[in-house]
């Protein structure tokens, strides 16, 4: 097994801080969450970047949830997000699984491997993880892909039912299309 190196250790570390304080961030009033639970949203807060946040409960299936909550009472990262990646190579089909793998991807900035998660997750269930598609968007954006994320976001808007988070979408669209202007 390889060792790890300095900057890989930043980059895990960097994930359990951005993932400690996704859990720590303030949650959707009562009602609101539970409609749109387990999702990444485009903010509605222009100085937001319009970044994807994982919002809601951190998994629908107890695997995955219990691997996660592992990783946030501070286990050590890298075996905790190997037993992940384990239980989605034992189960290609458990798109709970890939979909947080994405979302480990997205935030260390591993675009490629976070934009096969969500592509994967997107043909496993089309419709019941739109938050695929706004990484997916953010993750072909980064790598200036315009179209491309133009394409995803542009799909994540009418899977979201949440004015805000359309809206928030809308304008990352507006701003990707200026910009190739």
């Amino acid at each position: 097994m390889k060792k790890l190196g300095t900057p890989q250790w930043l980059m895990v570390g960097g994930a359990v801080l951005v993932t400690v304080l996704l859990v720590l961030a303030p949650r959707t009033p009562s009602g609101k969450a539970e409609a749109n639970a387990a999702s990444a949203r485009v903010s509605e807060d222009p100085n937001s970047g319009s970044t994807p946040q994982v919002d809601g409960p951190l998994s629908k299936d107890p695997r995955v949830a219990a691997i996660l909550a592992e990783l946030n009472a501070g286990g050590p990262p890298m075996q905790i997000i190997l037993k992940l990646r384990d239980l989605a190579e034992k189960e290609p089909d458990n798109a709970e699984a890939q979909f947080h793998l994405g979302v480990f991807s997205w935030q260390t900035g591993q675009y490629d491997k976070s934009m096969d998660r969500f592509r994967k997750v997107i043909a496993l269930d089309l419709k019941g993880y739109p938050d695929a598609y706004a990484f997916l968007g953010r993750a072909y954006a980064s790598l200036d892909s315009t179209t491309l994320a133009v394409e995803a976001l542009t799909t994540y808007k009418t899977l979201v039912t949440d004015t805000a988070l359309s809206n928030g979408a809308q304008r990352l669209i507006d701003e990707l299309e200026h910009k190739g202007s």
